[in-house]
């Protein structure tokens, strides 16, 4: 009697001790995988936080220039002599674009006109001087209602 009475309290041993290594497993295997949810989560919080990040910069960037042409705009329009320094801008830039080109060892395409810088420096003019005053007033208005 005595060794079915230890049997039997053998086998309720061993079950219990399978239902905890069961268990055991079981709650191993939940703290595994709530490890990886987490950790996935901080990456996307941390993707979506350099998202947003990123678009505050253009946003800032593109306000920014927004208010610049504003002013730029304004400076030629309303101050005295305003177009002649663009002019004088503008002319400096091309000579200047095209100094850099012949540094450069590319084969470029350039206008016909090449070797009369004059005519060059005019034509850039002529493209300035073709913007009529209607849109110098919508590029201010399009810079006042961005900011």
């Amino acid at each position: 009697m005595n060794q079915v009475v230890e049997k039997e309290r053998q086998k309720r041993a061993n079950i219990l001790e399978s239902e905890g290594l069961k268990i055991s497993e079981i709650n191993i295997s939940e703290a595994h995988k709530q490890t990886e949810i987490l950790k996935s989560e901080a990456e996307m919080n941390k993707r979506i936080n350099l998202a947003k990040g990123q678009a505050q910069a253009i946003l800032m960037k593109a306000k920014a220039d927004a208010e610049s042409i504003k002013l730029v705009a304004d400076a030629i329009k309303n101050n005295e002599g305003g177009k002649d320094a663009v002019s004088l801008q503008i002319a400096e830039g091309y000579v200047n674009a095209f100094g850099k080109l012949a540094k450069e060892t590319n084969t470029v395409i350039l206008p016909a006109s090449l070797d009369n810088l004059p005519k060059m420096i005019a034509s850039g003019m002529n493209i300035y001087n073709s913007i009529s005053p209607e849109t110098l007033n919508n590029t201010k208005n399009v810079a006042k209602g961005s900011s």
